[in-house]
């Protein structure tokens, strides 16, 4: 029996592809996993380094060839052939730890939950590192191992959202609900992270730091200069994600609904926060922000949703989308400088305090 599906979008990751398959083959219990490598029409030499591990791990490594449909259609494709009771997303750029993906292998014999969440570490330049746990300000509000109702964990308002990296999923749940992402864009991972979550009856906690998200690579999808070009696309993740929404939300729990609203602001903070924040000035177009805070302001007014953004420091208490809303503009320079610094100052004493 497969404890884990390990879905794998591969799209011209043949310098990378190779340490990420390392680190799943060489678990102990590597005969229990399921890793399904989809190759999104790569042009260089992804598919033949695939096929060479499905040739060596025949038990263990499948891939799957496809014409490019970008990141969605990969987890669509690799969810038809998945064959483990949980199912986990891994992209071909990032590894997991063997040691904490062994120990996975071995709780997930025995566990029952529809959603499963772990610790991951942000890896950035050089030797930076972040780990990344679903706790708040170093409290753990959760026993490992324990299964809770979803509803119970999200009315305590201890977390905010999750991210794809630290979450698997019972299989027959996604299979139940029809689950798929939406194709030929990215950030759908988002998609993953928020659509099962409307349906999932209990979810557990394990201390295991598994993912290890790679942010150090040129051309990486979260990498601000590329993040500024993809604008259309975030914006075509959240339409998507407010249209589940409003299609759903009339079968919600108070507790999950309540979530749910300020999951959603969160994600029209981030759009926000891009074009007042952190898109340079020279790039800044007003019109272009008026049209989606148009849009975004009708939203809100539909559902009941109120984003407020302030500084990541909590210091400055100007909120940016009342100050946007008042001038038709964004803060001025000399304030957006030292709120700059203070962020910096505030963010390195968290980490270092809370996620050594």
């Amino acid at each position: 029996m497969k404890h884990l599906s390990i879905i794998i979008p591969t799209y011209n990751m043949e310098a990378l592809l190779p340490r990420c398959l390392d680190s799943l083959v060489a678990a102990k219990h590597a005969q229990y996993m399921d890793v399904l490598v989809v190759n999104d029409g790569s042009k260089d030499n992804s598919s033949h380094i695939a096929h060479q591990y499905q040739e060596k791990y025949p038990d263990v490594v499948q891939v799957i060839d496809k014409p490019n449909g970008n990141y969605g259609s990969t987890i669509n494709a690799g969810l038809l052939h998945a064959k483990g009771q949980y199912v986990k997303v891994l992209d071909s750029d990032d590894w997991f730890d063997t040691v904490a993906l062994d120990e996975l292998l071995s709780q997930l014999q025995t566990l029952d939950a529809d959603m499963v969440v772990t610790h991951f570490s942000q890896l950035g330049p050089g030797s930076a590192k972040e780990v990344i746990r679903y706790n708040t300000m170093g409290k753990e509000p959760y026993t490992y191992g324990q299964v809770y109702p979803v509803d119970e964990v999200l009315k305590d308002g201890y977390i905010r959202f999750f991210l794809m990296h630290a979450l698997a999923y019972r299989t027959s749940l996604l299979r139940e609900i029809e689950y798929k992402q939406t194709e030929g864009i990215s950030y759908t991972d988002t998609e993953w992270a928020t659509i099962p979550v409307f349906h999932a009856a209990t979810i557990c906690f394990l201390d295991l730091n598994v993912y290890q998200y790679n942010l150090d690579r040129e051309g990486q999808t979260m990498a601000p200069a590329v993040l500024m070009k993809s604008i259309p696309q975030l914006e075509k993740v959240n339409d998507r994600l407010l249209q589940y929404y409003v299609e759903h939300k009339e079968g919600l729990t108070k507790a999950r609904a309540d979530w749910m609203k300020q999951y959603y602001e969160n994600r029209m903070r981030i759009l926000y926060k891009i074009y007042l924040l952190d898109m340079p000035r020279s790039d800044f177009k007003p019109e272009d922000l008026a049209r989606l805070d148009d849009k975004l302001s009708t939203i809100c007014q539909q559902l009941g949703l109120s984003p407020k953004l302030y500084p990541e420091n909590k210091l400055l208490r100007i909120e940016y989308i009342d100050y946007w809303h008042r001038h038709h503009d964004r803060w001025p320079v000399w304030l957006e400088k030292i709120n700059h610094l203070m962020d910096i100052v505030v963010k390195w004493l968290y980490v270092r305090l809370f996620r050594r």
